[in-house]
């Protein structure tokens, strides 16, 4: 199967930043988000390998102080299908996950301002089936969650011979 990335969606620092990878693990069973009254400063994923669960590393900053929600999967049917967030102020400020079967909203924060509004960006795969979700990846700094993205496998059901189109190139 072809894979595909999903983004990442997020903001665009200019300051250090640190890329991760979590591709290959998608059976998604908890994702634990820290954050602060500025935005979300880490995540971290529980996922089954081989019947048992695994915990990634924390991806972003793991300060002490910060509040920290959990979202549960249903492993055994529940998978993700997209995401969706805000941004204000360059902070993660909403995040929320997609699934076949509801969106988790991990965190939510609204500000007392008039302008300007926060930016909402979204993800939306189109998977059908457990097995195409792929893992996440994202970036981080030395503070907070900068991006968040996510595989999508492409299943090509019954196609045996992929057709090689010839393309003329005319000069003008």
């Amino acid at each position: 199967m072809a894979m595909i990335r999903m983004g990442p969606i997020g903001w665009e620092s200019n300051f250090a930043k640190t890329t991760w990878d979590e591709m290959g693990h998608n059976i998604i069973s908890h994702i634990i988000v820290s954050f602060d009254k500025s935005g979300v400063r880490s995540i971290q994923f529980g996922y089954v390998n081989n019947g048992t669960l695994a915990i990634s590393k924390t991806f972003g900053s793991s300060a002490v102080g910060y509040n920290s929600r959990i979202v549960r999967l249903n492993h055994e049917s529940e998978f993700v299908t997209g995401l969706s967030l805000e941004i204000y102020d360059n902070f993660i400020t909403s995040l929320t996950f997609h699934t076949n079967q509801r969106n988790h909203e991990a965190v939510h924060l609204t500000f007392n301002t008039k302008f300007p509004k926060p930016k909402k960006i979204e993800l939306h795969s189109g998977i059908l089936e457990q097995s195409e979700f792929g893992g996440f990846f994202g970036t981080y700094g030395l503070y907070e969650l900068i991006s968040i993205g996510f595989y999508v496998r492409l299943p090509l059901p019954d196609v045996k011979n992929i057709k090689k189109e010839r393309v003329w190139h005319v000069a003008a």
